[in-house]
């Protein structure tokens, strides 16, 4: 039982796994999340198609996350990217965060059930995003670590999600069940027998007076035929008969007792002999013998009634059973029959008249018990994790009315993508199935609305950002008289803000960036409108100052350009020859020409920094 939650959890895991991916990474469709337990460990695999690019730093962060938001403890956690049809993985990754949770405790239906048999419990379990603490225990596999392979994640149904006591093979044995060691008790051991008649003593007379008695108030009465006949005095005792005949064939009939209606036939013949023979008074010469076989049919009675009992209310319970519960209370109480009848015919000992009848019935009775028990926890499971979905998305959607970032609302899509998950999982003819199909109905609009104002949020969080950075390069521009540059920058800035949306969080901050950008950009316009495009300059200066040997070097930067002299050319200049004078004096007046034709004002420096010479524009 335990095996089989752990493998609906598995599934479950890796299916809200798979939902992050498809929600927070493109082309994330062809991706396919697997999970399985393994020495101890947690091992997700996600395999994509081979065409498929993939960002594998993306994967395994927002794989992290979603664990994160699951409170997923105690196992360290394995990542791996897989290609289809490959055998081994081309990534892993690797992950070990302890993370508080809420402690459990399991309270116990039928405690006083004896401690061997099977029985169910009912979970009091908080909500802990659904994810089994199952999941959490340590395994019973060895602290060898293998890589992990194509083998290591089955394709099969549940066996895709979880491989007890396995090194994740194909191997798919369920576990042996070990023997239960059942303690017997007798329900009816305090009930006392039931009285036996009170006799009256005639001892004290002699047979013959008491004869001579009977006779003649008979005949002076006119019933005296009646009265010894049924005395059993003057003709055969037929209730005696009777008995004795059922006596020597008690054991035939016992023998032949297949079932329950067989079982009732003896019960009614016998119960009839005991009527008949409690008819002879006590005055009865016969009296004595009829009363010592009541007590001994009485006896057997008494072990046909225990039987009997037990048998119709297994009857009841697999009457009850052909038909789809309606709700726990019919399941328990189907076990509490077959749980009396059970502990009731397991007090038969082999001397009893019916030994073998019971222990040929009993094991199929354990067996529907042990059904009915699993069933029973089963069901219980489904509504507890019904119940604790639908706390979990009652508190998503109450934070859906204060949610603002971007954060707040992936977190709510997360939240309610996990419920959604788990209602999907309540099987068809379950208790719950019911109501898990009206909450996914009411659920999932809700999933729609959280998923896409989280992408809203997104947006508009990427272009604010990316009016910040258009603003900032602007200004950098700006600073390098790049005038047209700058008013490009400044108009995507002011796009940006402006297509942040009005219900977003980000809303409030972009308007008034408008503004402030607009009035940036028409101090660019202007500004481009006087000194116009400075690429041509930046080409003349870059053509001027490079020779045979780099000349100079030169920045345009606060309306102005600063011509700077490399060491090389300024040790020729200041060694006085005159070639190089010459060729100083052709230097100034190219630097001159360009610097009126940009109407920018021309510093010259030698190499550390000394002004040589400044020109302003006419």
């Amino acid at each position: 039982m335990k095996a089989t939650i752990q493998q609906e959890d598995l599934q479950l895991l890796g299916s809200t796994l798979q939902e992050r991916l498809v929600a927070q990474l493109p082309d994330s469709l062809d991706f396919q999340v697997k999970c399985a337990i393994k020495n101890d460990k947690l091992m997700i695999l996600t395999q994509h198609a081979d065409q498929v690019i993939v960002d594998t730093h993306q994967i395994f962060e927002v794989l992290e996350q979603a664990l994160q938001w699951l409170n997923y403890q105690t196992q360290q956690v394995q990542f791996f990217l897989r290609i289809y049809g490959e055998k081994r993985p081309y990534a892993q990754h690797f992950l070990d965060f302890p993370i508080s949770t809420i402690d459990t405790e399991n309270e116990t239906e039928y405690t006083t059930l004896s401690r061997g048999r099977e029985t169910a419990e009912v979970g009091n379990k908080g909500y802990t995003a659904f994810v089994s603490s199952d999941l959490q225990q340590p395994s019973s596999f060895t602290e060898t670590e293998e890589e992990p392979t194509i083998d290591s994640f089955p394709s099969g149904s549940f066996s895709d999600y979880l491989l007890p006591n396995s090194d994740l093979s194909l191997d798919n044995n369920k576990p042996q069940e070990s023997e239960e060691i059942e303690e017997k008790f007798d329900l009816f051991a305090g009930i006392p027998d039931q009285p036996k008649k009170r006799q009256f003593s005639l001892s004290f007379l002699p047979l013959p007076v008491i004869v001579g008695a009977s006779v003649v108030i008979a005949l002076l009465s006119g019933t005296g035929a009646f009265i010894l006949h049924r005395g059993c005095i003057i003709s055969e005792c037929k209730e005696l008969q009777t008995a004795e005949q059922f006596k020597n064939e008690y054991q035939q009939y016992i023998k032949a007792t297949e079932s329950e209606k067989d079982l009732l036939v003896t019960q009614q013949k016998l119960d009839g002999v005991i009527t008949d023979l409690q008819k002879i008074p006590h005055w009865s010469p016969r009296y004595s013998e009829s009363q010592s076989l009541v007590n001994n049919f009485s006896q057997h009675l008494t072990k046909i009634n225990q039987v009997l009992k037990a048998l119709q209310m297994v009857s009841s319970s697999q009457k009850t059973s052909q038909a789809l519960p309606k709700n726990l209370d019919e399941l328990r109480n189907r076990q509490k029959l077959l749980l009396e009848a059970i502990t009731s015919l397991e007090t038969v000992k082999p001397d009893h008249d019916l030994y073998e009848l019971v222990q040929r019935n009993l094991p199929n009775y354990q067996s529907s018990l042990k059904s009915i028990n699993r069933q029973l926890l089963q069901e219980q499971a489904w509504l507890q994790k019904i119940a604790n979905a639908k706390v979990s998305a009652e508190a998503a959607i109450k934070r859906q009315t204060t949610a603002k970032s971007a954060s707040e609302w992936q977190r709510i899509e997360f939240d309610l993508q996990i419920v959604i998950n788990t209602l999907k999982f309540i099987p068809i003819g379950s208790l719950g199935n019911e109501d898990a199909r009206k909450l996914l109905a009411e659920y999932q609009p809700k999933l729609i609305e959280a998923r896409n104002r989280t992408k809203k949020e997104q947006l508009s969080a990427r272009l604010y950002q990316q009016a910040i950075k258009s603003a900032s390069q602007a200004k950098i521009y700006g600073n390098q008289s790049q005038w047209k540059e700058a008013v490009k920058s400044w108009e995507q800035a002011i796009q940006s803000a402006k297509q942040v949306g009005q219900d977003t969080s980000y809303f409030n901050e972009a308007k008034p960036l408008i503004d402030n950008y607009t009035a940036f950009l028409k101090e660019a316009e202007e500004q481009f409108q006087i000194y116009g495009d400075l690429n041509q300059v930046r080409y003349q200066l870059n053509k001027t100052c490079t020779n045979t040997i780099k000349i100079c070097t030169f920045t345009i930067e606060s309306q102005k350009i600063n011509v700077r002299l490399t060491p090389q050319y300024d040790r020729l200049f200041q060694a006085n020859n005159p070639q190089v004078q010459n060729h100083f004096q052709q230097l100034q007046e190219a630097l001159k020409v360009i610097s009126e034709n940009a109407r920018l004002p021309l510093f010259i420096y030698n190499s550390q920094g000394q002004e040589r010479y400044m020109k302003q524009p006419q």
